[in-house]
């Protein structure tokens, strides 16, 4: 469960990276220091884009982290339809589960019985099922 929580902390940082970016831009704007129109909307599109990672990759990740403490996970099986290009994400009917690239490497076809925590569908242990 180590790289459940380096992935949370990278993606901290990004949020808190994007927040202060955020921060910047809109003290550029208090204090009318943009040279060009178009760095005026810039505070919007850091806004859009640090709304999306906290929605939907930090807060879920810190909602799980109890789950991963407690290890108290959800089971779901089934055959795997595909593989993530960066062997980080896989597909079971439908619903896409992240794991740990570096501990599993499992193919499109085979039958998994997974753990997974609830919100961010973080993989904690695979198995191998018969179907």
């Amino acid at each position: 469960m180590i790289y459940f929580f380096f992935n949370l902390c990278l993606h901290l940082l990004v949020s808190v990276f994007l927040l202060l970016l955020l921060m910047r831009f809109v003290s550029n704007n208090q204090k009318r220091k943009n040279r060009k129109g178009i760095s005026y909307l810039l505070p919007v599109a850091v806004t859009v884009l640090f709304l999306f990672q906290v929605l939907t990759i930090t807060a879920p990740r810190i909602m799980d982290s109890i789950y991963v403490l407690k290890q108290n996970y959800q089971t779901a099986s089934g055959t795997v339809e595909s593989v993530g290009y960066l062997n980080h994400a896989f597909v079971i009917d439908g619903e896409t589960y992240y794991y740990n690239p570096f501990m599993y490497w499992p193919h499109a076809g085979d039958y998994y019985e997974i753990s997974y925590t609830p919100y961010a569908q973080y993989v904690a242990e695979f198995s191998l099922a018969k179907s």
